[in-house]
């Protein structure tokens, strides 16, 4: 298995709006809801590399612009693919 995929841990506090709709939005943005240290994985396409540094930041704005809304701290890593120093489950 070949490819990148970009992790993010969501922190909430009581001012944060609720999970579930927080959840629903980054789902509905691509965002896969795993479990370990992060929360949600987005996948790129197996063709994409550093090269496409747009398509990266245009994808890390738009769940900024998600995220804002909710009241919420978040972190982000990306790795290549199967390469991880972690744990994941919940999505291959």
């Amino acid at each position: 298995m070949s490819g990148y995929v970009t992790y993010v841990e969501v922190r909430l506090s009581p001012s944060s709006a609720q999970p579930e709709q927080i959840s629903t939005d980054l789902k509905d943005y691509g965002w896969k809801p795993v479990w370990g240290r992060y929360d949600y994985a987005y996948y790129w396409d197996e063709t994409w590399n550093w090269q496409n540094e747009e398509e990266y930041w245009k994808k890390i704005h738009e769940l900024h612009d998600v995220l804002r809304r909710y009241n919420v701290h978040y972190s982000l890593r990306t790795y290549e693919r199967g390469k991880e120093d972690f744990t994941v489950g919940g999505y291959p």
